[in-house]
């Protein structure tokens, strides 16, 4: 099996845009668009689950998530952020990160994570979102 953020390390563009960079991690917009600023910070060494890290590598992951889960919060207006790393689809470390509304019940919830909701937003919102996004990381 063909790793999609292996083959596309020195190109993560391609799958989104990213919004943060380093030698370690990067985060970018989910092109699904489930929910405006769903995100991922995928870690690019290729690794399968957080227990694989060191200590210090567990602690830069989850430092850049906290950063970026508080850069989407006050983007999006959102009150909370819902966390999913499955790596089944793709069986590489990233963590999905989308930013919701307290009110949301599980079936909503469920479907943003499902992508059977959409989050209509243009292109140029799109890149609008990046870069506020990218502003505050």
């Amino acid at each position: 099996m063909t790793c999609t953020f292996c083959v596309s390390r020195n190109n993560l563009a391609a799958i989104g845009p990213i919004v943060f960079e380093d030698d370690r991690c990067a985060v970018l917009l989910h092109p699904d668009r489930a929910v405006r600023g769903h995100a991922m910070v995928v870690w690019k060494r290729h690794v399968e689950n957080v227990a694989d890290l060191d200590s210090d590598e567990a602690a830069h992951l989850i430092a850049v998530h906290s950063r970026a889960e508080r850069a989407l919060l006050a983007v999006t207006g959102a009150e909370r952020a819902v966390i999913l790393k499955l790596g089944i689809q793709t069986p590489h470390l990233h963590l999905h990160i989308y930013p919701v509304n307290a009110n949301l019940d599980r079936a909503a919830v469920f479907a943003i994570i499902d992508a059977a909701v959409r989050d209509e937003c243009s292109d140029e919102e799109f890149v609008a979102l990046a870069e506020a996004v990218r502003s505050r990381i």
